[in-house]
């Protein structure tokens, strides 16, 4: 199997507390009725701060320069334009944290695969292989992209690279998620439009991952890959997508989503369970996309999970807003940074258009001989707690209703 040996995120230089993107958001939209659902909207969201690859929605409208006002709204073409000169370069930036990690450098990292994941632009021959010029990649590096999948589509690039590490013990897979949703803005007074402008932002987070075998031989800690699970719903297929118009791509979200999902995902964590051959309460960490406050608030409540368990989904929400696709590798990045001790199971899940679900089941790794656990009762306590806080969060009634 896989190892995630180390995860890298980047976030664009122009960053704005929500209270200020507010101010933009209400200016744009110039109207009454939609600056009183924006309100509710935005101080609900649990988000502090987003980030763009704009510097317009932390300025005045003066200022703006994309979004200018009284001037007629970008269209797809000029926002895929921003697009291509801007998602390389922050894809670099975390890339260059994962690199930092692992305190090496492309050269001697030797990358044979390459996976690229985006929603939110596209254009040929495509990021991958603007991103192996400009790695200075060999020629013949594997590469291939995973698009419109929406915010969950790093789990089948983590299935992929588990696959390709499975057949090719050598392999080293470098995966990148970069969303540039902020580009997508467009001043609409529906909900679906309401919606995503108060939640999205834009980010890049990249994956490294080897085979089981060569992180333990090189004393590489890290997420093992233990397995995936998914489910498409399609009862609720028209409540999450993207539809590409003349200005831009534009969001489906239904208000009804968290609702949808709060009432499906104790079936989903069972379904996974078995498939995964594991038991919901032996998991340790829980790293769940923060799509939004009110499907991490539904979840939580569904499926009896404390505040502990949900900590990392929150503080990105908190930190960064939803950025689709790598949002989730934001969370295991989180875990990865928290103390952890060998053998800790993490379950992961994520929701996209579709309505499809991803889940993996994820186990935190010490190959480093040097950083052993030492203090058994340090380690005893810790895991009895963990325990204890699992027991009381997934109830076997509340699981099997």
């Amino acid at each position: 199997m896989g190892t995630i040996i180390s995860i890298g995120t980047a976030v664009p230089k122009y960053g704005a507390k929500q209270s200020t993107i507010l101010e933009f958001m209400k200016a744009a939209y110039n109207d009454d009725t939609a600056s009183r659902k924006l309100n509710i909207l935005f101080h609900n969201s649990g988000i502090k701060t987003r980030y763009s690859i704009l510097s317009d929605f932390g300025n005045y409208p003066s200022e703006n320069s994309f979004f200018k006002q009284n001037i007629k709204v970008p269209d797809v073409t000029q926002r895929t334009a921003l697009f291509k000169e801007n998602a390389s370069s922050l894809a670099i930036s975390a890339l260059k944290n994962a690199l930092q990690k692992l305190n090496t450098n492309m050269g001697d990292l030797n990358i044979t695969h390459l996976i690229t994941v985006t929603c939110t632009g596209v254009y040929a021959p495509g990021l991958g292989a603007e991103l192996i010029e400009q790695l200075d990649l060999p020629d013949d590096t594997f590469h291939t992209a995973i698009n419109y999948m929406g915010c969950n589509a790093a789990f089948p690039a983590l299935n992929l690279a588990d696959m390709i590490t499975k057949t090719n013990e050598n392999a080293k897979v470098l995966i990148v998620c970069v969303e540039l949703c902020t580009l997508h803005f467009q001043p609409v007074n529906n909900s679906d439009n309401l919606l995503a402008n108060t939640i999205f932002g834009d980010g890049s987070a990249a994956v490294v991952v080897v085979s089981d075998r060569a992180a333990r031989r090189n004393q590489q800690s890290g997420l093992s890959l233990n397995g995936f699970y998914s489910l498409l719903l399609n009862k609720g297929k028209n409540l999450m997508g993207w539809n590409i118009t003349p200005n831009n791509f534009e969001m489906v979200l239904d208000g009804g989503i968290p609702d949808f999902i709060g009432n499906e995902v104790n079936e989903v964590i069972m379904k996974a369970s078995k498939k995964l051959n594991t038991d919901p309460l032996s998991i340790d960490k829980w790293a769940i996309h923060p799509g939004g406050k009110k499907i991490l608030d539904a979840i939580k409540k569904q499926t009896q999970l404390s505040d502990y368990d949900v900590q990392y989904s929150y503080k990105v929400l908190s930190d960064y807003g939803n950025m689709s696709s790598p949002t989730i590798l934001f969370v295991l990045n989180e875990i990865m940074k928290a103390e952890n001790t060998n053998g800790e199971t993490i379950f992961s899940i994520g929701f996209g258009p579709g309505l499809s679900i991803e889940t993996a089941l994820l186990t935190y790794v010490t190959n480093r001989v040097e950083k052993s656990y030492v203090g058994e009762n340090a380690d005893s306590t810790k895991k009895i707690s963990a325990g204890k806080k699992t027991a009381e969060i997934l109830s076997y009634a509340n699981l099997h209703p």
